[in-house]
């Protein structure tokens, strides 16, 4: 039988380098031996003397408990596919406890497509390494919760848990759907130090295997032995939440597997083997014949026998758009954005409640009834657990869908998942480099290459008001995806009845007024903020000192956190420019104002200058900050850091005006 490995194609990541103690680099290696040992004899009350004496884990100090170790065994029984597993776990802190109340989420569906069983769960507690009591978890302790959409959670609650306890738990999961294998995932939300997983493969099965992360494409230990495979990490950071990375799962290190053939028999032909979407035209064929028993690929024309609207005249764009816009504004969306409608299209017509998917797949049906071609495109949203597409018909990686239509001659990409989007605008998460093109019997990979200029410019005039008050007058025009933004912010803050002053940081002695909102983005592309801020505490002072730059995205440094896991993700390339004129007062004078400065890091991913002028009776002030590669690989976190601490300092440097004293 043959297994085909494949390694997702994802930025190398360079692990933060740390000083330790030399006593601290012998203890991780000597556990790192020991987990080499202990790994192929992993038993519940069997913890050796160094995962008894561990209390910090190295390469993560701040961590509040630590997966020792965790392992998985899969087999299969028949049409069954069973993997027990097992997880030893460590309480370091307080804040760890919290583990002890471990949840597994599986599907049941109306068919128990899986369960659990034979689950096993005890916590051990340790004085200076003696074990004095190993308490078993009762029944009581291990009971199942019904969650929503066919999915139950079982959950287990150890008792007496202290910090040093050692948690164990043992359980097997059984999984009639053999198709697709969600397989293993090495990292968790606390670090592991030891973490393999084996299967055993049936002869009468083939499956192509499919690994991600970077550790799994340049650490991942490796085994191959009569049909048996197994794959081993170590040493793996926890998965945490980090600043302008939400789509972590796109790089965490995991591996699953895809059917591609089974093996059948007959009488009269013997042994063959039948194949299972083994190309993307098989696979696109697949999802067209669901989308067209829900109804949705049809020629009468929909809009003149479902839709209150007239579609004709003009351009295709137009056309298009119409149609789009009453979709949006007449339809409610709701639902998860999802390859898979629950309704056909007659129940979606009459409802006007729609996903998503449903809603877009109807967009589609009412542009080929007009004669506009239009095919969904299937992609793997961002956060959907994979960086890149992999150049094989694994169906798992997709989530979502887009279309993709021509209008007059050109190829527009189209999304129904924002009541607030105008026409032609699609969602960030959709904003991937490929996807699967839908047509019968042609479909295929196409590349998706979606442009905007999303920047954003800062518009500020200084002045003293009418009562000797210092006042900035601002404008805040936002482009494309950086104005849908700020438009959902404000329309949050709307129906909330909450002040629009909460969009901006609470700062003492400022008062906001006269807000205006100019929406141009369906007609422009832009959105604007106008409005003032008032220092009334300045009236009548000898020193006046403001930071003219003040309400920029950047005036505090997002990274905080010693070291990197993941890439930064800022999405893509974008600019603010900031201008601030500082119209300097009749009796008053230039005290001090920041230098001209510009500065970047290596690779120039990112880029700042800032340029002051001074001419007859005012400081002109220019500043940028620009992304140029939006993904930054953690290697380069240093320096973003740094780099980015420069940045918030010099924004925040202040303007000094001072009155002028007479001779």
């Amino acid at each position: 039988m043959e297994i085909r490995l494949l390694a997702a194609h994802v930025t190398l990541l360079k692990q933060p380098q740390k000083t330790f103690m030399n006593r601290a680099l012998f203890f991780l290696t000597f556990v790192l031996l020991s987990f080499s040992a202990l790994a192929q004899t992993a038993k519940m009350g069997q913890a050796n003397q160094i995962e008894i004496y561990l209390n910090e884990v190295p390469f993560e100090p701040d961590a509040p408990a630590v997966i020792l170790m965790t392992q998985g065994e899969s087999k299969f029984f028949g049409s069954v596919f069973e993997t027990t597993y097992f997880v030893r776990m460590k309480i370091l802190a307080e804040a760890g406890k919290q583990y002890a109340d471990v949840r597994i989420r599986y599907y049941v569906g109306d068919k128990r497509y899986e369960e659990i069983s034979g689950v096993k769960a005890q916590t051990v507690n340790y004085v200076r390494g003696v074990k004095t009591e190993e308490i078993k978890v009762e029944k009581e302790g291990i009971f199942d919760v019904a969650m929503d959409n066919g999915y139950q959670e079982m959950r287990i609650t150890f008792p007496n848990v202290q910090v040093g306890s050692i948690i164990e738990y043992t359980y097997k999961k059984t999984d009639k759907n053999i198709t697709f294998i969600d397989g293993w995932t090495f990292q968790q939300s606390i670090p592991t130090l030891f973490s393999k997983y084996q299967i055993t493969m049936t002869p009468y099965l083939q499956y192509r295997t499919i690994g991600q992360g970077s550790n799994y494409a340049n650490k991942v230990e490796k085994t191959d032995s009569n049909g048996t495979y197994s794959w081993t990490l170590r040493d793996q950071y926890s998965i945490k939440e980090e600043p302008f990375m939400k789509n972590f799962r796109d790089y965490v290190d995991r591996i699953e597997f895809q059917l591609t053939q089974y093996q059948t028999r007959s009488a009269t032909a013997g042994v063959e083997w039948e194949k299972v979407l083994n190309t993307w035209e098989a696979l696109g064929d697949d999802m067209i014949t669901y989308y067209s028993d829900k109804g949705f690929y049809r020629s009468n024309p929909i809009e003149k026998e479902a839709l209150n609207i007239d579609l004709s005249g003009g351009s295709q764009k137009e056309q298009a758009a119409k149609a789009y816009y009453y979709l949006r504004d007449n339809y409610l969306i709701k639902g998860d954005d999802w390859i898979y409608p629950k309704q056909s299209l007659n129940q979606l017509l009459k409802s006007k409640v729609g996903s998503p998917v449903e809603l877009m797949l109807t967009l589609m049906g009412i542009l080929k009834s007009m004669g506009i071609k239009c095919d969904p495109v299937l992609i793997g949203s961002k956060g959907h657990g994979r960086s890149e597409l992999v150049e094989y018909p694994f169906l798992n990686q997709f989530d979502e869908i887009l279309l993709l239509t021509e209008l007059d001659g050109s190829l527009q990409f189209l999304d129904v998942s924002d009541r607030m989007a105008p026409f032609g605008y699609v969602d960030l998460d959709k904003h991937v480099s490929g996807g699967l093109y839908l047509q019968k019997k042609q479909s295929k990979l196409i590349p998706i290459d979606i442009r905007h200029n999303s920047n954003t410019v800062h518009f500020n005039q200084v002045s003293l008001n009418e009562d000797g008050q210092l006042q900035m007058q601002s404008s805040f025009r936002n482009y494309f995806y950086k104005g849908l933004d700020l438009a959902h912010l404000i329309d949050s803050k709307e129906r909330k009845s909450e002040p629009l002053d909460k969009i901006f940081k609470e700062e003492d002695h400022a008062e906001f007024s006269n807000f205006k909102v100019d929406d141009a983005l369906r007609e422009k592309n832009y959105y604007t903020l106008n409005y003032e801020v008032t220092y009334p505490k300045t009236a009548n002072s000898n020193l006046l000192s403001f930071r003219p730059l003040k309400f920029s995205s950047f005036s505090e440094n997002p990274f905080s956190e010693e070291y990197r896991v993941f890439p930064v993700d800022f999405e893509y390339a974008f600019s603010e420019t900031y201008n601030t004129n500082v119209m300097i007062p009749e009796g008053y004078e230039v005290d001090d104002y920041p230098l001209q400065e510009s500065f970047t890091i290596d690779g120039g991913y990112v880029t700042f200058m800032y340029s002051p002028t001074m001419m007859d009776n005012m400081l002109k002030i220019t500043a940028r900050f620009e992304v140029k590669i939006p993904l930054i690989p953690a290697y380069q976190y240093e320096n973003l850091k740094f780099f980015m601490e420069s940045v918030a300092s010099k924004l925040s440097e202040p303007v000094i005006l001072k009155k002028k004293t007479s001779l």
